[in-house]
């Protein structure tokens, strides 16, 4: 009987070093829990920063892209314009 008893004894002790060892990972991976969210949630605020900033960058494309063309049909017209003075000269 006292045997039973010693190796019970010897479980629950290694059933408590076990729980304290499972309650320190668990500390560690809330942390790194929480430690994962915050630098989600800061990746998540710079990816719509950058989109909006993407967007910014497309409009000008596109407004660039406009005077481009008014700047070559300037240029064109000019162009022809300077040719019949050519032709006139």
């Amino acid at each position: 009987m006292e045997s039973n008893l010693n190796i019970l004894e010897a479980k629950v002790l290694e059933a408590i070093q076990v729980i304290k060892q499972l309650r320190q990972e668990n500390n560690g991976l809330r942390e790194q829990c929480a430690d994962l969210t915050s630098r989600c949630t800061e990746l998540e605020e710079r990816n719509a920063r950058m989109t909006s900033e993407l967007e910014e960058v497309g409009q000008r494309a596109g407004a660039l892209e406009v005077y481009e063309e008014k700047r070559k049909e300037v240029e064109a017209k000019v162009g022809g314009l300077l040719e019949q003075l050519e032709a006139l000269g």
